[in-house]
């Protein structure tokens, strides 16, 4: 495991944009950045449009390569999630990230790209992206603690009686469920053995997440579990109202049997709260009724 290092005043950040293009801007991020004592440079590409994209599939790749090859940036936040960052991950050279770590901050679509760091052996941060960082100011506190380098924390769990008590340990691992059943079978591909799963989702039916929870364990992905964290869960859908159950108890139908910690109702993924992970790196798990508590291993 290789961990970038953590941040401190004066230190260099980029932002850059690798999925859908931009329909809101993130001043408010360059704005808090700047606050936290960072030098923030904008990804030069950031604002194209090419479609549905963030500009082309080569300027987009300029980009984070510029961002990743460049020894002064310490850390890369990704302006907005979408769909787009697959088409260019395996065409990217992460050899000057494997050098030099540094910490890559995204969720939803950038999930893959935290998949990719992970299996790099490179810890990297689940949490908001450009145009969310401002939404909410406890999420923006612990993104910052994060970043600057602490290491334990503690988080407020949503009440639900499928909450199952524990300790454990391991690292957290995925994000974005969609992003992690894509990821099977390439090159960013999730671990999860002896690990600890993290899921969030929006936008899909409850069909959906049934058919996601089924293929992770058909390929094996749930059986070696030590431990999991449900996050948030949005506009979930379910138009014939087929499903009497809710997300959280079609979810526990794939882990309850696994007799594992697992933590429902982190707010963590598609809604204004959105609690910062680090994933790919050791720690210690302790979930009880209603907190999940973190403490990293450096």
């Amino acid at each position: 495991m290789n961990i970038p290092k953590f941040l401190k005043s004066g230190d260099n950040v980029a932002i850059v944009a690798t999925a859908k293009r931009l329909e809101s801007d993130f001043l408010k991020a360059i704005t808090i950045l700047e606050e936290w004592g960072l030098n923030v440079e904008v990804g030069s590409n950031v604002h194209n449009q090419q479609g549905y994209f963030a500009g082309t599939d080569e300027e987009r790749i300029n980009d984070l390569q510029q961002a990743l090859d460049d020894p002064s940036i310490k850390a890369v936040f990704f302006a907005r999630g979408g769909y787009g960052t697959t088409r260019i991950l395996d065409l990217l050279d992460f050899r000057p990230l494997l050098k030099q770590p540094k910490w890559l901050v995204g969720f939803s679509d950038l999930s893959s790209i935290l998949l990719q760091s992970a299996a790099l052996e490179i810890p990297c941060i689940h949490g908001p992206v450009a145009v969310t960082i401002g939404q909410d100011q406890i999420s923006d506190k612990n993104l910052r603690d994060l970043l600057f380098g602490r290491l334990n924390f503690e988080y407020p769990l949503i009440e639900s009686s499928l909450t199952t008590i524990g300790d454990c340990s391991g690292k957290i691992v995925g994000g974005n469920m969609s992003l992690i059943c894509e990821s099977i079978g390439a090159a960013n591909e999730i671990e999860t053995e002896g690990n600890i799963l993290f899921l969030e989702e929006v936008g899909e039916a409850k069909y959906s997440i049934d058919r996601m929870m089924n293929k992770l364990r058909r390929v094996g992905k749930l059986e070696q579990l030590s431990g999991a964290i449900i996050g948030s869960f949005s506009q979930i859908t379910d138009a014939q109202s087929y499903f009497k159950v809710s997300i959280e108890e079609i979810i526990m139908e794939y882990l309850a049997p696994l007799n594992i910690p697992v933590a429902i109702g982190l707010e963590a993924g598609h809604e204004n709260r959105n609690y910062p992970l680090i994933i790919g790196m050791d720690c210690n798990l302790t979930v009880s009724s209603d907190r999940l508590v973190i403490n990293y291993l450096r």
